[in-house]
């Protein structure tokens, strides 16, 4: 199967995702490939890099951004394509905000005391809120979407700190090892 399926279609799209206004680059920019869930986003510096066929429509987005459709062009020599995509940005009205005073700790004392909760919504509460379920249950659950893009983000951002210098090795730093033999003559290390 992987002999006869046919790769011409398939391009290199790469490019900038950039502000229609003032071009300054748009970070962090979604890029998704229409009627499906693949794609990928623009990194700090509004660059972006995946592979495409001929012919697809990708929607740009980004929070305070319109919406961008663009369409690969089918007539592309090669299998690269570079583009700069524009986005315009977006401006809406936000419904009216009615603020309210906080009640006094008169009032919210009352109001809870006379709160009667059924007993088994309270077993529920008591029952959901035990400590050692829900640290089992924190361990074992996978990352999602925004553990894996804050991990990678910081990973951006500390490139972008040691740019164009060489990055401390923590087994070096004399400070790190104060602080170990310290701890080691005070017993601060041994099992309990």
């Amino acid at each position: 199967m992987a002999q006869t399926r046919n790769d011409s279609d398939l391009v290199q799209f790469t490019g900038f995702v950039v502000n229609y206004d003032s071009t300054k680059t748009i970070p962090f920019a979604t890029i998704r490939i229409s009627g499906t869930s693949r794609g990928t986003y623009s990194d700090m510096q509004g660059y972006f890099s995946f592979v495409a066929k001929r012919s697809d429509v990708l929607i740009f987005t980004c929070l305070g951004f319109e919406p961008k459709y663009f369409k690969v062009p089918s007539n592309t020599n090669g299998t690269k394509f570079k583009s700069v995509v524009a986005m315009v940005e977006d401006t809406f009205l936000m419904e009216d905000v009615v603020i309210i005073g906080r009640p006094t700790a008169e009032q919210l004392d009352y109001l809870f005391s006379r709160q009667k909760l059924p007993q088994s919504d309270y077993a529920l509460a008591e029952q959901n809120l035990r400590r050692k379920p829900l640290s089992e249950m924190a361990e074992n659950l996978p990352n999602d979407g925004y553990a894996n893009a804050s991990w990678k983000f910081n990973d951006y951002a500390n490139k972008a700190y040691f740019n164009g210098q060489a990055q401390p090795i923590p087994v070096l730093d004399v400070f790190a090892w104060s602080k170990f033999l310290k701890a080691l003559e005070n017993g601060d290390l041994k099992r309990k």
